[in-house]
């Protein structure tokens, strides 16, 4: 493996910035580490670094200790480049002098400077200063002064969050081939889920200093481990209920429960891809039918609003997300049932 973090905690003044994590990381491999602002995602990356001192645990780079209470060894002797949210460029270089400065004197130099300009693309604005650069072209920059130091660690800070929608995409793809090419790791912090599951190989979660779950995107997409990283992956129908003769009640009907106690309180999270409408039916006991509040194309896909009553006859605003060509007018009625690989129960 190339990372092992150990126990590792962090406080600023009172406040736990992390708590206890473990966790590894393989050679050639893409992680992201997914949660809002201020869950200490950061804080982590800076820590693996080497730019602060740890407080409490460790961390091992290939299997040699780097980092205690009482060790911190330098950033430039941990073979680890970092490319900060702001890209922290030069300024008073040329996009090729900070490609060639951090290069350093390798024997190779030539070679690895022309190899790190193809794969990067940035053939076209070599002789060019960082601030007549666009945000997409600052961070071609970035990635490729990065690669050039070869480092065995790659670590993102937020690198594509102030990048428009298309250029993002394009941005993120070429940066994941980049990342493969190498057969190098790297650890991307991120607060948008769909960036982590498109980059990452694994995914870690975190919220408030915790490590919440670690997984392929398959498994924190499909298997979360709590309500938290069930709604990270877009807008969610959450609803309060009671197992009751295994099952329980929601305004789209009884669910079957399998893995609780009776009595046992519970949220239920169905998102909005799992409300089928005019679709084949579902494992729901008493599936019901909704009126349609309004349809709001988006593309290959839309949104539709509607309400539905419970067994108890009281109105729940409900939100399904279908095929773009569906799109039923107001007040129309739609059957509703469940995939229910899309529903998860999660107790209180």
């Amino acid at each position: 493996m190339i990372l092992d973090v150990k126990q590792l905690s962090h406080f600023f003044g009172e406040k736990e910035a992390l708590a206890n994590l473990n966790f590894s990381i393989d050679h050639n491999s893409i992680v992201s580490v997914l949660g809002p602002s201020g869950c200490g995602k950061t804080t982590l990356i800076r820590l693996i670094a080497g730019l602060e001192q740890i407080q409490n645990g460790e961390i091992f780079l290939e299997k040699s200790l780097v980092a205690n209470k009482n060790l911190n060894v330098p950033p430039e002797k941990r073979s680890i480049s970092y490319v900060f949210q702001d890209f922290a460029l030069f300024p008073h270089m040329t996009v090729l002098e900070n490609i060639s400065f951090a290069a350093g004197s390798k024997s190779n130099k030539k070679q690895l400077i022309d190899q790190v300009i193809n794969l990067s693309k940035v053939e076209n604005f070599l002789d060019k200063y960082p601030h007549s650069l666009s945000g997409g072209e600052q961070q071609r920059v970035a990635l490729a002064r990065s690669i050039a130091v070869q480092p065995k660690l790659l670590l993102l800070d937020e690198p594509f969050s102030d990048l428009d929608i298309n250029l993002k995409r394009e941005i993120i793809d070429d940066t994941l081939h980049l990342i493969n090419s190498l057969e190098s790791s790297a650890i991307v912090v991120t607060h948008n889920a769909e960036e982590a599951m498109f980059l990452s190989d694994t995914i870690l979660v975190m919220e408030k200093g915790k490590l919440l779950q670690i997984g392929t995107p398959h498994e924190i997409y499909f298997k979360p481990s709590n309500l938290y990283v069930a709604s990270l992956f877009g807008e969610t129908n959450i609803f309060q209920s009671k197992v009751i003769d295994n099952t329980c009640l929601t305004p789209l009907g009884r669910i079957k429960v399998s893995n609780l106690s009776n009595n046992q309180d519970v949220d239920v999270v169905i998102r909005p891809e799992a409300i089928k409408l005019n679709l084949e039916k579902s494992p729901l006991l008493n599936p019901n039918s909704g009126v349609v509040v309004d349809s709001k194309f988006l593309g290959n896909s839309a949104i539709i609003h509607m309400t539905v009553n419970d067994e108890r006859n009281n109105k729940h605003h409900i939100h399904s997300k279908v095929m773009g060509n569906f799109l039923p007018p107001p007040a129309s009625s739609v059957s509703v049932t469940l995939d229910e690989d899309h529903v998860f129960i999660f107790p209180r």
